[in-house]
């Protein structure tokens, strides 16, 4: 090789490397043909709650007359989800005489037992903490015999309760406001629900005993607060 092809040569040889070094790879087109596209196939999972089937389940409803009305939320709910039930509630009873219902009826035979007392405590002036006690007396009793205890706390006292100038209900509605606070913060071992899901509309009476529409819509929302299957 002569001195002027090696000096061609080298020159050939800066250039071709000089290219290389000033090329970036790029990628146009992902899908094109020769290409090599990453997709990422992994997508979030988004969590869902599980449908609880409470169909041929028993359950206890323990309570006063928000729950003793004939064909009320309780027994909507169980022929929505067909459990079978017993409903111990009666019309002016107080916590300390549920305490003694659930000893008398609580037993490993039920699933669920739903406990909605306290406004006859309230109404009667009686300490808020004293009537959340009994509550979770109640609870403890569930537990005891693995049945799974759910506590209502009822209709927002502030916006359902019509006393007007009852004096003797003046202070009903904010002991019962408090007791239900107390419920949601203290008890344990049970599924507390604020079942603050009617309005005054929904009641029949200044003490917002509920009307059709109320117990419809107390049904529904236990339904969908438990998770419940409808049939």
């Amino acid at each position: 090789m002569n001195i002027k092809d090696g000096i061609l040569l080298m020159l050939a040889i800066l250039v071709f490397g000089w290219l290389i070094l000033k090329a970036k790879p790029t990628i146009k087109d992902p899908m094109a043909l020769g290409e090599i596209a990453v997709i990422d196939t992994i997508k979030p999972v988004i969590k869902q709650d599980t449908i609880h089937s409470v169909k041929g389940k028993n359950a206890l409803f323990i309570g006063d007359s928000h729950t003793a009305a004939d064909y009320g939320w309780q027994h909507q709910l169980c022929k929505k989800t067909q459990m079978k039930y017993l409903n111990t509630a009666v019309g002016g009873k107080q916590t300390a005489w549920m305490v003694e219902v659930a000893k008398q009826n609580i037993n490993s035979g039920y699933d669920y037992c739903f406990i909605y007392g306290g406004a006859n405590d309230m109404a009667s002036n009686r300490a808020p903490i004293k009537a959340v006690k009994n509550i979770q007396k109640i609870v403890n009793m569930c537990l005891a015999k693995q049945v799974t205890p759910i506590v209502l706390t009822g209709f927002d006292p502030l916006t359902c309760v019509a006393v007007g100038n009852r004096t003797a209900y003046k202070m009903y509605p904010s002991r019962y406001a408090k007791f239900q606070q107390l419920l949601i913060d203290s008890i344990q071992g049970a599924k507390v629900l604020k079942t603050h899901c009617i309005s005054r509309t929904d009641c029949g009476d200044y003490l917002c005993h509920m009307t059709g529409s109320g117990h419809r819509k107390m049904c529904n929302f236990i339904i969908s607060a438990c998770r419940f299957k409808v049939y």
